[in-house]
């Protein structure tokens, strides 16, 4: 399975549901009554005009202050869209909106300058744009919407104005080219894989105010080698680092009173809960402290230098993904008192060929051990009553259109080990027939220990007892 798929796989299922991607059509329309001038359309608002569409065909726009005596104010949802060949934009003062997806799919502009006049920008404003290299945002500006760049792959340029407190949901999602940013002193708030898949960024400042990482803030970008938590943070999220593979090492500033770093490795302040180790990490073996509960989800993701891991006896619970593409991982011994391995836990460890679960083990999740083809066997212990969707013996094949498909693996063996009823009853019949052995040695010994004197009184006793039988004998006869 390739990273990217399982990547979009986990991310699928906590992003945002209902934002409309680049391509999706308009439900919405005016209510306002509309005109043409020239090649553009308008609808009247509160204020002045807003620009409704745009001739599709269209290479360059220059949009004026007014129009036939009206202010033009706004640029309403999905105004540019589809205009596949629009190269260049000039917005003049005065306008006070972008509506959303006002330049979706514009896969051809290169630059764009916003007013200073502008207050808003609806969402995913300038999603798709494949080309556009330079942003300027304007002064004032206090909310970058979700998914204002989403794909917008060849941006490397973009201010952030000192008055922005929160970043949306993707607002830069798989923006290839982005590299280090100023993100600005008054942030607050990172929406969910804000800054996911931008493969350029190498570090990143966290500003005073931002206590909370959305989940996946930071996810697939591998070229980040070294990530600070700072004193104020209170909440990593979830899967912040998934999939950054050039990561070597994690700090914390001093003051943290939720987490602290060892060895580059980031745990809970009380060092119950493993949060994440650094994937770039070149060491080969790495043991989990005595302590440690928990191994957080996606804890140990693509740590693919990695050849062994020894658990802590003091293990419990394993998060989904916490070893997910360990590709170099060759076995994995869980001690007793680990209780429940979370939906692909071990998935996608190619290398991985010997699997031991504690008699201890109550559940295994999906795909647990999904596409480990070095894996031809295992053993469930008999207290494991639930076992998820392909958790063992899958391996994944592509067919010719490219779809991953869960395929059973030949040959592979899955047993349990328990105390069945046959071996209940072999285990008692085999503690009656060690006893008998048991007694007959002890008499053996006991007899051979014996001394003249305690052996004649039992020759004696014996002589007498045959005589006694004797008597019996003759007076039944009689």
């Amino acid at each position: 399975m390739q990273i990217i798929q399982r990547c979009a796989g986990i991310l699928a299922g906590l992003c945002l549901t209902g934002m409309l991607l680049p391509g999706t059509a308009f439900a919405e329309e005016t209510t306002q009554k509309t005109y043409n001038d020239g090649i553009f359309t308008f609808g009247y608002v509160q204020g002045g005009v807003e620009l409704c569409g745009v001739e599709s065909s269209t290479l360059a726009v220059s949009l004026p202050a007014e129009t036939d005596g009206y202010k033009i104010v706004g640029i309403a949802d999905g105004a540019f869209y589809g205009c596949t060949k629009l190269e260049s934009v000039e917005l003049s003062d005065g306008l006070q909106y972008i509506g959303r997806h006002a330049f979706s799919g514009c896969e051809k502009l290169r630059k764009i300058d916003i007013p200073d006049t502008v207050q808003t920008i609806g969402g995913n404003a300038f999603s798709g744009c494949a080309s556009l290299e330079s942003i300027h945002l304007p002064e004032g500006l206090t909310e970058i919407p979700e998914g204002m760049c989403y794909t917008c792959i060849l941006l490397d340029e973009i201010n952030f104005p000192d008055t922005v407190t929160s970043i949306g949901d993707e607002a830069f999602y798989q923006c290839n080219n982005l590299g280090n940013i100023d993100l600005p002193d008054n942030l607050t708030t990172f929406g969910n894989y804000a800054f996911a898949f931008c493969s350029e960024l190498t570090e990143i400042e966290i500003p005073d105010g931002v206590t909370a990482l959305a989940s996946g803030v930071f996810c697939g970008c591998d070229k980040m080698t070294e990530f600070t938590v700072p004193s104020q943070m209170e909440d990593l999220g979830s899967v912040s680092f998934l999939g950054c593979t050039s990561l070597s090492a994690f700090n914390v500033e001093e003051g943290n009173l939720k987490y602290t770093a060892q060895d580059g490795v980031i745990y809970t302040i009380d060092k119950t809960t493993m949060i994440a180790y650094p994937a770039g990490n070149s060491q080969k073996s790495f043991t989990i402290p005595e302590g440690v509960t928990i191994v957080h989800d996606a804890a140990f993701f693509h740590a693919e230098n990695l050849t062994e891991i020894k658990f802590p006896s003091t293990l419990q619970y394993i998060g989904a993904g916490a070893f997910e593409y360990c590709t170099g991982l060759k076995s994995v011994l869980l001690p007793e008192g680990t209780e429940i391995l979370y939906e692909n836990a071990f998935a996608d460890c190619e290398s991985l060929h010997y699997v031991s679960l504690p008699s201890t083990l109550k559940g295994v999740g999906n795909y647990a051990f999904y596409n480990c083809p070095q894996l031809k066997s295992v053993v469930v212990p008999e207290n494991c009553k639930t076992i998820g969707t392909n958790a063992f013996g899958y391996i994944e094949e592509i067919d010719a259109e490219g779809n991953a498909t869960p395929t059973k693996m030949q040959g592979f063996k899955l047993s349990r080990k328990g105390f069945s009823l046959f071996m209940i009853l072999a285990i008692v019949c085999g503690c009656i027939a060690l006893a008998a052995v048991i007694f007959i040695l002890v008499r053996i010994i006991r007899k051979n220990q014996m001394t003249a004197e305690e052996h004649d009184a039992n020759v004696m006793a014996d002589e007498e007892y045959e005589g006694m039988a004797e008597d019996n004998t003759q007076d039944s006869g009689e």
